[in-house]
């Protein structure tokens, strides 16, 4: 059953993503500014996510682990949703407070006028969405996972319709912002409209238990926001829109690839947490081992396709515009990777109440990500006369992928002095059969012109042939994989398990 749930997140996120690119697509080539409008999102996307870290602060894990425990569902819904509403009112009010210091005591301005409303229509946005993620979190913790899955759908179905509806009829650029809202609005009317959870009066004793595993974990989402949004603000700050819309475009396909296989994980850690509670270290150990395997088989066809074939993707999922992007394209999807093997162990970890490895894997990976992005971002800094690298986009993916790289070789170590788990091996043949599949289609596009997104589709498939064919031959991909994956892919029984879980409530 945990294949199947895992098969439906990768189902529904693969969905998502595809309306997300339409919407990115959409404005990359029928939009009159399209780096205008990508670079305008992707700043102020960047700057309410920096302080949408308050209302999160390790309280979502925290959530999943107590209910997936058995914990009182009716206590931890009260206890987490005042929690998170309280923190979300000080997120508003921080936001408001951080503009006036910006606008009034710092005096400094904004690029355009349009560029400050935004942030107010993006901050309207993540409070919709933050609320919301209240309920699809419960589902989550109790594997409920259709029920957690639909609304992100119906976010970005909603969200890609109104961006369509703007750019065809050629509405100002603040209506492309807007339609996240819209996006946001959608995802809370979904979102509660299955909720039939107990809901009661918050729990002196359960805001002790949730806080005491969120405060380690804390750290971990500030850490995380901080490493995943501030490079878009500098960007914005030291190279403008244009080169904001580049690396925002490519981090939508990377973080793409990379929430294929964010299905395990949020599975993951509810199984962990509840084999923990009963003892079963074997089964965990055992679990661990099998989630990497099928994670990395996954994922490095994926990453390695997005490197060698940056070019032609970037023409045809965007346009010519975007060339500037290929070296962005052909380093972020090597974080995607690192971020992918990471997940099981880091997970383990969470299951077995340690979330203090966790904290200073993020501390490690932040600081190091910070420190690198404001070396290779700037050209300089003249206000204290010192010369940089100036890759903008570029120095900010090798920055965010040498991070992700020192964060999985910290909780490999951490790990195999816990369990002595060591090298899996399944892993590096995975990286060869990629590798060898990147070269081949590389090769081949010298002969066979990418012009069409049918011409690309069609190299994908010869790619992912030559990719399973490698593993078949290696002994790689046996005959148990396969009927692993025909069974967690039977569309009769995903099917049927959706109509069971929603039908239920």
């Amino acid at each position: 059953m945990i294949a199947r749930k895992s098969a439906l997140v990768m189902a529904t996120n693969f969905s998502a993503g595809l309306l997300n690119y339409a919407a990115i697509f959409l404005i990359a080539r029928y939009y009159a500014f399209p780096k205008f409008a990508l670079g305008l999102i992707s700043f102020t996307y960047g700057f309410v996510a920096l302080l949408s870290v308050i209302p999160k602060m390790g309280l979502p894990q925290a959530h999943i682990k107590r209910i997936s425990e058995g914990k009182d569902i009716g206590k931890c819904n009260g206890t987490f949703f005042s929690l998170r509403l309280a923190l979300t009112a000080a997120m508003v009010v921080l936001t408001f407070l951080s503009l006036f210091v910006w606008k009034y005591v710092m005096h400094r301005g904004f690029e355009s006028p349009v560029q400050e409303k935004a942030v107010y229509v993006m901050l309207a946005y993540f409070v919709v969405l933050l609320l919301a993620k209240n309920f699809t979190l419960t589902y989550r913790a109790k594997m409920e996972i259709a029920l957690a899955q639909f609304p992100f759908f119906i976010e970005a179905l909603a969200r890609t319709g109104a961006t369509a509806v703007f750019v065809i009829l050629g509405y100002d650029v603040i209506w492309i912002v807007y339609a996240y809202v819209i996006g946001g609005l959608a995802f809370f009317l979904s979102s509660i409209y299955f909720f039939r959870e107990p809901v009661d009066k918050p729990s002196r004793e359960y805001a002790s238990i949730y806080i005491k595993f969120a405060i380690p974990l804390s750290i971990v989402s500030v850490s995380f926001i901080i490493m995943t949004n501030i490079d878009k603000v500098l960007i914005q700050l030291f190279w403008g829109y244009n080169q904001g819309a580049d690396y925002f475009s490519v981090v939508r396909v990377a973080r793409y690839i990379n929430n294929i296989t964010v299905a395990f994980g949020m599975l993951l850690l509810p199984t962990m947490s509840a084999m923990h509670a009963k003892k079963k270290i074997g089964e965990m150990k055992e679990m661990v081992l099998q989630a990497e395997r099928y994670m990395s088989m996954i994922i490095m066809p994926a990453v390695f396709l997005l490197i060698f074939l940056a070019k032609p993707i970037i023409y045809i999922l965007l346009s010519k515009q975007f060339y500037t992007a290929i070296p962005i394209l052909q380093t972020l999807p090597l974080f995607a990777l690192f971020d992918t093997l990471e997940k099981p162990y880091q997970t383990k970890l969470l299951g077995m109440d340690l979330p203090n490895f966790a904290r200073n894997r993020m501390l490690l990976m932040v600081g190091v990500n910070v420190v690198l992005n404001i070396l290779l971002i700037p050209k300089d800094i003249q206000s204290i006369g010192l010369h940089l690298f100036g890759l903008a986009g570029t120095g900010a993916a090798i920055a965010t992928t040498i991070a992700y790289l020192i964060g999985l070789m910290y909780t490999r170590i951490v790990i195999y002095r816990m369990d002595k788990i060591g090298f899996n091996f399944s892993v590096a043949k995975h990286a060869v059969g990629a590798i060898i599949m990147g070269a081949a289609v590389s090769y081949i596009t010298k002969f066979y012109n990418i012009g069409r997104w049918y011409d690309l589709a069609a190299i994908s498939i010869v790619g992912l042939a030559i990719y399973l064919g490698i593993l078949i031959v290696i002994r790689e991909f046996k005959k148990e994989d396969f009927e692993l994956f025909m069974d967690t892919l039977n569309v009769k029984k995903m099917f049927g398990y959706i109509k069971e879980e929603m039908g239920g409530k």
